[in-house]
């Protein structure tokens, strides 16, 4: 019902030009042809930028088509024009979509308040608590969708996410438990409560759950990459390095599985393709000194101390500045 546009009716002649291409621009809408739709729109506000509801239609029609920006700037011109809750909705969800969470927030509020009934509201404004950090709010609003649904794995899975992010992590394994009994084949879930298992260092549990993630889904590539570290660190070393292979093949951006395929490939004294991942590791996060630290070892076995020494420099100082930053999120924000 949100986000469906609606056609206008001409008010005099001077209008039906205007009103004509509004109206094209909602056909096309619905017939999923949104950047088609867009410049009807466009054309519209042309010819009368005081139609009715244009700046909503618009920016409908960029919401769906995945550019939140001019989105949010039709609507702020919409509820700027005329006040609504829907304007102010489609505002909120068009931050929520730029990852401005915490701005989002503050704009859902006070319709989360005034629609105390509304789970999806609330469920979108505890998703911007925490996603901005605001954890302890994002807790308590958490506690109050589990009063309504105690059985929503969705909820759960995002209340494991907040404990763990307030360093709660055994309540944690707790709220994805509860999700997973909830809805055993939700994606995700899975691999949550191994990531969880992996960073209280319960290796055994971890890789259970991450090959369970895999059965459900087999071309994950962070549940493929921790399987991956897993087996690494239980020293099956051939395991980790064709798990680790394949994650990098559906995802070159895994971190953990650069460093890891690293340390294998130093091992084995490949030493120009361990430089090679781990300078990969290094562009994907320049301030994680772990990856910096085994490029210094890496050059030193081959001679390069020129090379080694810079690398050891940047280390000594990231410990300095204390930037060392979290692996990664769970569900949350890519």
């Amino acid at each position: 019902m949100l986000l469906s546009a609606a056609p206008l009716r001409p008010q005099s002649s001077a209008h039906d030009r205007a009103v004509s291409e509004a109206n094209t621009g909602v056909s096309l809408s619905r017939q999923g042809r949104y950047r088609d739709a867009i410049r009807a729109y466009q054309r519209a506000l042309a010819l009368d930028p005081q139609l009715p509801d244009i700046y909503l239609n618009l920016g409908l029609a960029y919401f769906k088509a995945g550019e939140f920006r001019p989105a949010a700037e039709a609507f702020e011109k919409e509820d700027k024009r005329s006040p609504s809750t829907r304007a102010k909705t489609l505002l909120a969800m068009s931050r929520f979509g730029l990852g401005q969470y915490r701005e989002a927030a503050n704009l859902l509020e006070p319709l989360a308040a005034a629609e105390p009934e509304n789970t999806e509201l609330s469920y979108l404004l505890a998703k911007c608590y925490l996603w901005s950090k605001q954890t302890t709010k994002a807790m308590d609003l958490f506690q109050q969708l589990l009063a309504r649904d105690p059985n929503s794995a969705a909820v759960h899975l995002l209340m494991g996410e907040a404990l763990d992010a307030d360093r709660r992590t055994s309540e944690a394994v707790a709220e994805f438990q509860a999700a997973l009994k909830a809805n055993p084949s939700q994606p995700d879930l899975h691999f949550g409560l191994g990531y969880l298992y992996w960073e209280l260092h319960d290796y055994e549990n971890a890789e259970r759950e991450f090959a369970r993630e895999l059965e459900l889904n087999p071309s994950d590539p962070r549940a493929r990459a921790y399987l991956g570290d897993v087996q690494f660190k239980t020293g099956r070393e051939a395991e980790a390095f064709a798990s680790l292979s394949k994650a990098l093949a559906l995802d070159s951006k895994l971190r953990i599985a650069q460093v890891d395929i690293a340390a294998i490939y130093e091992k084995r004294k490949d030493y120009p393709a361990a430089v090679s991942h781990l300078k990969a590791a290094i562009q994907l996060d320049p301030s994680a000194f772990d990856a910096h630290y085994r490029l210094a070892r890496v050059y030193k076995a081959m001679d390069n101390s020129t090379e080694a020494e810079k690398e050891l420099a940047i280390v000594k100082r990231l410990h300095e500045e204390k930037t060392e930053k979290p692996l990664m999120e769970v569900s949350g924000p890519q």
